[in-house]
């Protein structure tokens, strides 16, 4: 099971927030970009360039959560 801890988290308006999360299993570790709306829509990012895309409307988010427990659940199982 991956650990996974908040390195920043910038916020967009009261309501949306870009954070980055560390997940790391002990030997590897992989940074994500979760775009978080109202806390009811999360959307994953692999990378600073894939969430760039989201500000030109060319996102495409690499995976899409409705609570915050899936999103958990996805980074904690992540295969790194």
């Amino acid at each position: 099971m991956n650990t996974l801890s908040q390195q920043n988290s910038h916020y967009i308006t009261p309501n949306k927030t870009i954070e980055t999360i560390s997940v790391s299993n002990g030997v590897n570790e992989k940074a994500f970009f979760i775009y978080n709306y109202n806390g009811v829509s999360f959307r994953v990012f692999q990378s600073q360039q894939t969430l760039d895309g989201l500000w030109k409307g060319e996102a495409e988010d690499d995976q899409h959560f409705e609570t915050e427990k899936e999103l958990d659940v996805f980074l904690t199982q992540y295969e790194l």
